[in-house]
């Protein structure tokens, strides 16, 4: 047999021929052996990684980062979500005082106080308006209901108006002319 320059009559007195089933045996065990020895450097790296100091310092630097740096972003958006609800505040707050300055003025006279009331918000109605006194001021409640399509809504508006003048809580004049209602408050002599 010539096989690849090969001559097997040179190798007949070779121990692992005679014996094929020694020969996978011990290639079995070299090839466990090389394996369990690969695992064993690969977990004894790991072992030696997870048991120093230093790594775990890292993994807690890094670790205490991430949770600053998510801190930070909880603190930035608190901080935008409580400036948007202060400008929403505010612009309500605008828009009341202009709507409360749009149907009620007050003007001063040389003898009287007018407080002039526009009774469309209130359903166009004095009697939704409500002029209550105590000592030198005023006390004026309304309220009034407007229907749309989607909902309907219901405003109702007091203010308390305090005047340093002495006022004749007797003698206050009520007098409707068109759209508005014109309450007099006159000075005491």
């Amino acid at each position: 047999m010539e096989d690849n320059n090969y001559r097997h009559e040179e190798f007949d007195d070779c121990f692992l021929c005679k014996h094929p089933a020694l020969r996978h045996v011990l290639t079995g065990l070299l090839v466990f052996l090389g394996a369990f020895l690969a695992f064993y450097v690969v977990s004894d790296w790991h072992f030696k990684r997870m048991m120093d100091p230093s790594f775990y310092m890292r993994r807690m630097d890094k670790a205490v980062m991430q949770r600053e740096k998510n801190f930070d972003k909880m603190e930035r958006r608190a901080l935008k979500q409580q400036e948007w609800m202060d400008r929403k505040a505010m612009k309500m707050q605008q828009k009341m005082v202009h709507n409360a300055s749009q149907f009620i003025n007050i003007e001063k006279t040389d003898d009287a106080y007018r407080i002039i009331v526009d009774l469309r918000p209130f359903d166009n109605d004095e009697k939704n308006v409500e002029v209550k006194t105590d000592g030198n001021t005023i006390i004026i409640n309304a309220a009034g209901e407007k229907n749309t399509r989607r909902k309907q809504e219901i405003m109702k508006y007091s203010q308390v108006f305090a005047f340093a003048e002495k006022i004749d809580t007797a003698n206050i004049s009520k007098i409707r002319e068109g759209d508005n209602y014109i309450i007099t408050v006159p000075f005491e002599e």
